[in-house]
């Protein structure tokens, strides 16, 4: 972690009212360059069909010319392709995926890195749920732990078959079903 984003994790671990208003300033040429290097080369290509190997031929300048349409406002997102892909334990079922274009990649993983610090001082340590380094048996061990300590007080268990295809349906149809 870069010690620019080290010290403001700091800041919101110290002060948990800090409110940051002001962040954007934050993503320049050197930031998006080590983005880069964290992000996985394999993805395909969004809309605009540029590969990641594509887009790194010409890093330096793609990269500089974001940061340009970013400072000016004028950096619009943009459509993301949509794919159909087998869903697991069911190849007769397909479920939708999203596919940003390389660049939006990008800066939705700078966004990310950036905000982190951020949020992650306000978890708790039991908070498991899509953070880094953190895993789903990580998350059942602090369950178990608090049931077997007596700490806990409810256990609530779920399962919400095709819940994205119910939120597509009452979104088409706008018939004010709330879950």
């Amino acid at each position: 972690m870069s010690p620019k984003l080290e010290r403001t994790g700091q800041l919101a671990k110290a002060d948990p009212g800090l409110r940051f208003t002001a962040l954007a300033h934050r993503i320049d040429e050197e930031y998006l360059h080590e983005t880069w290097e964290g992000l996985n080369k394999r993805g395909v290509a969004g809309v605009d069909g540029i590969s990641m190997s594509t887009y790194a031929e010409n890093l330096d300048a793609n990269i500089k010319d974001l940061v340009e349409r970013l400072k000016t406002h004028s950096y619009r997102a943009s459509n993301v392709r949509r794919v159909y892909i087998p869903k697991a334990g069911n190849p007769a079922k397909m479920r939708p995926l999203g596919i940003p274009t390389v660049e939006d990649r990008l800066l939705q993983a700078a966004v990310s890195r950036l905000l982190m610090p951020i949020y992650e001082a306000d978890f708790l340590d039991c908070s498991c749920g899509f953070r880094p380094g953190r895993t789903a048996h990580q998350a059942l061990a602090e369950v178990r732990s608090a049931v077997l300590n007596g700490t806990a007080q409810w256990v609530v268990e779920a399962y919400i078959q095709s819940y994205l295809d119910l939120c597509r349906v009452r979104h088409k149809s706008n018939l004010g079903v709330s879950i």
